[in-house]
């Protein structure tokens, strides 16, 4: 759906500049209408929270910032003919952000946009587009700093974790644009938190996924340095245990239980850790 406003201030700029007398032909008019200083492509999200600190990334022809709410790319100055690809490799960008910060939290989220916002001397356009959207879970965390006898500060959990988590959305956000397979596996991932109910059946898909892409299970296991314990515990939780999530729970009418937590953490630490092993080989 495309929504298309401009501002308050653009309709007082037509009526001043009509009771001037000049006409549409005029260079004042002309110039008016159509010098394009910037254009933006702007979503915002919830929780506003998803990403714990601002979020930077630039390329040659884009800057992109996520904060509080809001993901802003800011295109520059406007060319003609616009490039071809970059509008479709900033919205790409942007998701696969958003599934890497998906991945890191375990949560759902929803994401609105792009607005495509245009300034044209120095008034602001915008264009209102609506893509899909996520529902969003949010969870509490307890942070904490370790100081030293004299005061200094030895460790702090926050700033830890931020540095942790930009690091892993530089390494594997451009990633999902190169590889189709990644991208199934990130996909999956989000469908298990989106789908609690047959959590397991969406994660059992990247194992599944990671098999196909190598053959069989001994190259899968020497490729990403999986264990053979590992693998038969994953699989045992998502497709054979009597659990309520079990991708195979119709084979137990009876007798199924609801996966614990710490069950349900052990198969979404496995899954996350084998697809960063398997995004650091793309």
């Amino acid at each position: 759906m495309l929504v298309s406003f401009r501002s308050e201030a653009f309709a007082h700029f037509s009526a001043r500049f009509y009771k001037t007398g000049m006409s549409d032909s005029s260079p004042l008019a002309l110039e008016g209408k159509v010098t394009v200083d910037c254009t933006e492509l702007e979503w915002t999200y919830e929780p506003t929270d998803f990403f714990e600190a601002p979020y930077r990334h630039a390329e040659r022809d884009f800057e992109l910032k996520i904060e509080s709410g809001t993901a802003v790319a800011n295109l520059g100055v406007a060319t003609e003919p616009p490039p071809s690809d970059r509008d479709a490799r900033v919205r790409a960008l942007v998701r696969s952000l958003f599934l890497v910060r998906q991945l890191q939290l375990h949560k759902n989220y929803k994401l609105e946009g792009p607005k495509i916002v245009r300034y044209s001397s120095g008034i602001k356009n915008v264009t209102l587009q609506i893509d899909n959207a996520f529902h969003a879970h949010t969870s509490s965390r307890v942070d904490f700093t370790i100081h030293d006898a004299a005061g200094n500060l030895v460790s702090d959990s926050k700033a830890e974790r931020i540095a942790e988590a930009t690091s892993l959305l530089d390494l594997l956000a451009p990633k999902l644009l190169q590889s189709s397979t990644l991208q199934s596996l990130f996909d999956s991932y989000s469908r298990s938190v989106a789908d609690p109910a047959d959590e397991f059946t969406h994660l059992y898909e990247i194992r599944d996924a990671l098999s196909t892409y190598y053959g069989d299970k001994p190259r899968t296991l020497r490729a990403l340095g999986i264990s053979k314990s590992d693998w038969s515990r994953f699989g045992f939780l998502t497709n054979a245990e009597r659990l309520e999530q079990s991708r195979h729970r119709g084979n137990h009418p009876i007798g199924r239980r609801q996966a614990t937590d710490e069950e349900l953490n052990e198969a979404r630490t496995l899954a996350r850790q084998w697809i960063i092993a398997f995004a650091r080989t793309v």
